[in-house]
């Protein structure tokens, strides 16, 4: 299976040279390729490629995951599976939408995919997805507080997390009539994984503490947390990586 990382930028003003476009991933196996998520600011390439993709998936109505919350587009014509909230978050919908239900699979093509609720926004409820191709498993989880089904079931047979880089030690949590909201940190998601056995991390959705501030020594950071469990990857625009 190979991803590629057409954005890597979270919803935040700054960006530069590795974190331009919002986060967006495409997988490619067997002659399927699917997008998930397209938000506002992505490239002209991705925009003009997109009607070659098998279909394109969407974890929710923010606009730097999904385009349709700010504008009208009449051009992307392949399906766009998702949840029934966020279809009708906007006035703007797809053209060829089609409707998903948490932690019911269905195929496309080759690929197995399931969704599952995750805990990020009150008004925008979200989803992560869980993909099985010819071999390997990945979660792909952008914008996670937490998760909203069991993490052994979400967690359980997974090659590759690739997650909520939005901070990596700063508090984004929120709490608005005891319901929380926001994002998990770094330090917890690599938790997450020595505890469920993920093996790889993908970091992406990047917030200020990596577009703004040294990466490089931030990462450094991320390793020692890693202890040595598994792989970490801060994922940048444009980047390939077989699996």
């Amino acid at each position: 299976m190979k991803l590629i990382f057409a954005g890597t930028r979270g919803e935040i003003e700054e960006e530069n040279e590795k974190h331009k476009y919002h986060s967006s991933l495409i997988l490619e196996e067997s002659n399927c390729s699917i997008l998930i998520d397209i938000g506002v600011k992505h490239s002209e390439k991705l925009y003009s490629q997109i009607n070659s993709f098998d279909a394109i998936l969407i974890t929710h109505a923010h606009p730097d995951h999904y385009l349709w919350t700010t504008i009208k587009d009449n051009f992307i014509t392949v399906p766009v599976y998702l949840t029934f909230d966020t279809l009708n978050y906007s006035n703007n919908k797809p053209l060829n939408f089609r409707i998903i239900e948490a932690q019911v699979k269905f195929k496309i093509k080759h690929f197995e995919i399931a969704a599952f609720d995750v805990i990020h926004s009150l008004r925008c409820p979200a989803v992560c997805f869980k993909i099985k191709g010819l071999e390997k498993q990945v979660l792909y989880a952008p914008d996670i507080l937490d998760t909203a089904q069991p993490k052994d079931v979400v967690f359980s047979n997974i090659d590759v997390l690739i997650a909520d880089g939005s901070s990596f030690d700063i508090n984004l949590v929120r709490n608005r009539d005891g319901k929380l909201f926001g994002h998990a940190m770094i330090k917890t998601i690599i938790n997450w994984c020595k505890k469920y056995n993920v093996k790889q991390l993908i970091i992406t959705h990047c917030g200020k503490q990596i577009v703004s501030g040294n990466e490089e020594e931030l990462f450094k950071k991320i390793l020692n947390i890693a202890e040595n469990k598994l792989k970490v990857l801060i994922a940048f625009d444009g980047m390939e990586l077989e699996i």
